[in-house]
């Protein structure tokens, strides 16, 4: 393991689908992880095509920071990853974010938000991230002042 990637127990799966790949044959989160301990900066999301796809047109999932576990109340877009039609099973897709802080009963969440299409096989895939810890947030800090 790299020294910037995140330690075990910071960022948890909260759904069963965080485990078993999700389906990306309709709209719906496929996997959520919870911050727990330290709060986390996450460097990079990506989706792993487990199963081919050979739908018409492309899928796109949208990864969000959430406040709240399991609530869309309050989230932000941290970035989104579009698949094209035709990927084949082992191809990761993936995209690097800058400043996505997730702190503690927080989440990442991966949300389908253009399914599969065109009636071929909808595909699945695994999602995953490189975070590093955080241990200080300049905006809770009162006395920190960022410089001109």
């Amino acid at each position: 393991m790299y020294t910037d990637q995140l330690g075990l127990g910071q960022l948890v799966p909260a759904l069963a689908a965080s485990v078993a790949p999700g389906s990306l044959g309709s709209t719906a989160v496929i996997s959520e992880h919870v911050c727990i301990g330290n709060q986390v900066e996450i460097r990079r999301v990506a989706i792993a095509i487990s199963t081919a796809t050979v739908s018409s047109g492309n899928i796109v999932v949208t990864v969000r920071n959430r406040p709240t576990v399991g609530s869309a109340s309050g989230q932000s877009t941290l970035a989104t990853l579009t698949i094209p039609t035709g990927v084949a099973a082992g191809k990761v897709y993936y995209k690097d974010v800058n400043q996505a802080i997730i702190v503690p009963g927080g989440s990442i969440a991966f949300e389908v938000t253009t399914a599969a299409a065109g009636g071929g096989a909808a595909g699945a895939g695994v999602c995953g991230y490189i975070a590093q810890e955080d241990p200080e947030y300049a905006p809770n800090l009162s006395s920190m002042v960022a410089s001109a």
